[in-house]
Formats: structure tokens, C-alpha cells, sequence
């Protein structure tokens, strides 16, 4: 017994004559009477009565049709959910991320993909912290990465993939009296970055609603009054100008810190820290098509930190996550 006469026999049925079926699926009559006939010899019983005035069923044809349906509704079901499994597998996924986070994940990110999901889709969007919120909430894209600064409860879905150090950033230059003071130091007290002119952003963004709770919980101003465009990489170019200190976790600056552009100073007393999340609409569903992604999200994110290019503690989750294969990485400069 198949699902084609399954087919032919209910369609036969509702038609109320073979004639009526062969219309009906646009198959030949002699094509539908001997699957009908395969399927009762197969059944053991005669299902249909033949007259003149078409086909009736019998008390065996009333059982069969009965179980016939339940059998045609649960093949239709299959495969609706299977090919819905198959589109989400092939699917986009878009996903919003920091220009920070983008720099150590971006290119990494889309080589796993290709690698462990080749026929799914990443698209990438970067933009501060608000317009990645913003972005999730209206749909524009599935999954966000963004940190706990910017966490819409009634929105968001969260779970946490790694608690970043932060890092008072300068321009390596032997030229400048800054540089030279600081050239040995490996860690550097929260009160002494008030001594520096800082390249900040405004209340809006994350990382600027995280130095200001710092600041007022150690009751330490800091200096906030370079101009600062708002954009990292403009930011970065202007330290290594010499324009300006900036406070950055290591996502942002490990590729100019292995070219000795920058050096990056652990903040410490108390430590600067924050959480980086991935977060979902907990309104919409999660297809298939996410949850491969977010699975390859958290191995990357291992990677890069295993590599020390993104340094912190990870997640419990993410720390058990199956490594992929450690090489060195390209990164957007």
C-alpha cells in the first residue's frame, strides 16, 4: 500500500465513480481501477461496489476509508513540516551585531556557516547598540548581539556568550609623552583614567551607559570632552592619531594591537567588565534555520577566545560548546 492509492481510492469515493476520479486527477480510468484493485488484494477484502451508477463502499470500504484519511492527513502533515524544515534550512538568517563584536566574529562567522550549513544565508548588519535593539524588536533582523546595557526585557530573549574586560586603548607612538608613561603598564586603575582625555559615546550607546555606571559607582568623572564622532572605526583612527584615549574591549582593537598600532591596558579597580548576549524577538518563533545559527554563533565566539582575540570568561554554554578547528582568523580592518 502507497500514498498513491490511498489517493485514488478516497478521491474515488468522493466522486462516486472511477470515471469521476480519472477526471478529477487526470489520469486514465484503467490506470485507477488497477491500483484500486492492488490495494484490495493487498488489504485482503473488497473494498468498493461497482454498478452502473458508479461505486459504493462496503463495510470494509467504511473501515479502510475511515483509517485512509487519518493516514492521508498525517502524509500531508509529514510533508508540510518537512518542507518547511527544508526551506528554513536554506534559509536567511539575519543577524545585528556591534561594529566591536562584527570585527572579531564578522569573517569568522560567515566561513563556519559556509563550512558547517552551506545552504543557509548570513546576512550581517553592524550598528550601535540602540539600532541593533531597535532592529530586533521590528523584525529586521532574528538574532541580535548585543550587551546587557541595551536588554529590552518585554522584547528580548536573552542568554549570555561571554563577559568581555574592558581596556583603556591608546596610539603606540614614541612621540607621545602618553604612550611613554604608560608603554609598560599592564593594568591601570578605574580613578586614573581621569587623567586622560577620552573619546566617548554619547548616553544612547551601550558602551557609554556602561562608563557612566561606572563612573557613578566609583564617583570618578572622566574627561569626555574630545569630539568623538560615535563611529568605531573613526574612533580607533583618531587614537592612533594621538587625538584621544578610548575604553574598548579587546573585540575592537585585537587586530591593531598584533600590529602594534594600539596598545590595550586592562581596566582593574574595580575590574571593567560587561556581558555580551545573544538575544531573540520572544515574540516570534525560532525556526530551524536560527537555531543552526546560534549553535555556530557560540562556537565562534569560543574560538575567538580560545585564539585571545576576544578576551573574558565565556558563558557556561558557550564554554562547553564543540570547538571548531583553531586558525588564525581574517578580520575586517
Amino acid at each position: 500500500m502507497n500514498s498513491k492509492q490511498l489517493q485514488y481510492f478516497l478521491i474515488t469515493v468522493q466522486k462516486g465513480s472511477i470515471a469521476g476520479a480519472a477526471r478529477e486527477l487526470d489520469i486514465a480510468q484503467p490506470a485507477i481501477s488497477q491500483q484500486l484493485a492492488n490495494l484490495e488484494r493487498e488489504m485482503g477484502a473488497t473494498l468498493l461496489e461497482r454498478s452502473f451508477r458508479g461505486i459504493s463502499l462496503t463495510a470494509a470500504g467504511e473501515l479502510f476509508a475511515a483509517h485512509a484519511r487519518k493516514l492521508m492527513s498525517e502524509i500531508n502533515s509529514a510533508k508540510r513540516e518537512l518542507q518547511q524544515l527544508v526551506a528554513n534550512q536554506e534559509g536567511t538568517v539575519r543577524v545585528g551585531m556591534l561594529p566591536s563584536v562584527g570585527n572579531v566574529l564578522s569573517m569568522s562567522l560567515i566561513s563556519s556557516v559556509n563550512q558547517l550549513f552551506p545552504k543557509l544565508k548570513l546576512e550581517i548588519s553592524t550598528g550601535p547598540s540602540y539600532s541593533v535593539r531597535e532592529w530586533l524588536e521590528k523584525g529586521q533582523v532574528d538574532i541580535a548581539i548585543t550587551y546587557e546595557q541595551d536588554v529590552v526585557a518585554s522584547v528580548m530573549d536573552c542568554e549570555p556568550l561571554i563577559e568581555e574586560n574592558m581596556y583603556l586603548v591608546l596610539g603606540v607612538s614614541e612621540q607621545s609623552q602618553i604612550y611613554r608613561s604608560l608603554q609598560h603598564r599592564q593594568s591601570i586603575n578605574f580613578w586614573e583614567l581621569s587623567e586622560y582625555e577620552l573619546l566617548t559615546p554619547g548616553p544612547k550607546d551601550a558602551l557609554g551607559k556602561l562608563i557612566a555606571s561606572y563612573e557613578q559607582s566609583t564617583g570618578v568623572a572622566l574627561k569626555h570632552d574630545k569630539a568623538y564622532s560615535g563611529q568605531l572605526m573613526t574612533g580607533l583612527r583618531q587614537v592612533m592619531q594621538g587625538e584621544g584615549l578610548m575604553i574598548l574591549p579587546s573585540s575592537a582593537t585585537f587586530h591593531l594591537e598584533e600590529s602594534q598600532l594600539l596598545k590595550a591596558i586592562k581596566i582593574v579597580s574595580p575590574e571593567m567588565k560587561r556581558t555580551v548576549l545573544l538575544a531573540t524577538n520572544r515574540n516570534v518563533p525560532i525556526n530551524d534555520a536560527s537555531l543552526k545559527m546560534i549553535s555556530v554563533i557560540k562556537r565562534v565566539v569560543a574560538q575567538v577566545q580560545q585564539l585571545d582575540q576576544w578576551r573574558g570568561v565565556l558563558a557556561p554554554d558557550v564554554e562547553s560548546a564543540q570547538a571548531l578547528p583553531v586558525e588564525r582568523l581574517t578580520v575586517f580592518n
